[in-house]
């Protein structure tokens, strides 16, 4: 008995120490999966308080409206000539006088002074503007709006502006030719005759108009050169 009693007691501490071990063990891989859980849970929720909040998306930017047409302003587009139509007026401060005559987009001008200054003139009317010509330098150039014509003429090394309005017979452009001479009339929507004759290069007034025995000119008729 003396001796069995410490084997006895040496058995116990064994089978307890057996015991707790497996106790140990069985418990492990629950605490590591339930610590590691933890850990995996609380992972994301630490990540979520630590990132900044997704950006905005971009609204991309509308495109820009057309802007409207803006409508021409009143006269800025040149009205059309007639098929046929003459205009007398005056250059600015009554300098000279001015006939211009147009048919089938053809011209034909005239510019008299009553003194010295003259000029003759061919071209073409095109979109309501006018273009001639004269002997060396002298043009004309003008613009109808509405029922004016107006614009820039030239003679003699000068250039004067003009405004014209419509004629209608017997007022307009005339002229006549003839061996001693060359005379050029222009009889204004009022009556006022302007003209001037030229003898050779040589200039003085104009005979009195006698529209049965002068020629009436009208666009495309030939006056310069002759």
């Amino acid at each position: 008995m003396g001796r069995r009693g410490p084997l006895i007691t040496l058995l116990v501490v064994v089978v307890l120490a057996g015991i707790l071990l497996a106790v140990n063990l069985a418990r492990s891989p629950s605490n590591q999966a339930g610590s590691g859980t933890a850990g995996q849970a609380g992972s994301p929720a630490g990540q979520t308080g630590s990132l900044a909040a997704p950006p905005a998306a971009e609204v991309a930017p509308s495109a820009a409206a057309p802007a409207p047409a803006v409508p021409p302003a009143p006269g800025s587009t040149p009205s059309q000539f007639p098929g046929q139509a003459k205009y007398t007026g005056y250059t600015d401060g009554n300098h000279a006088a001015i006939a211009v005559t147009v048919r089938g987009g053809k011209v034909s001008a005239y510019l008299c002074d009553g003194k010295a200054v003259e000029g003759w003139y061919q071209g073409s009317a095109t979109g309501g503007t006018v273009e001639a010509k004269g002997r060396g330098t002298n043009a004309l150039s003008g613009t109808l709006s509405g029922t004016k014509l107006s614009g820039t003429v030239s003679a003699g090394g000068k250039s004067w502006t003009y405004s014209a309005a419509p004629a209608a017979a017997p007022a307009g452009l005339y002229r006549s030719k003839a061996t001693t001479g060359t005379t050029g009339w222009i009889k204004d929507s009022s009556g006022k005759v302007t003209g001037l004759r030229n003898a050779g290069g040589r200039v003085e007034p104009a005979p009195p108009l006698d529209p049965s025995t002068a020629q009436s000119v009208e666009g495309g008729d030939q006056v310069v050169g002759q």
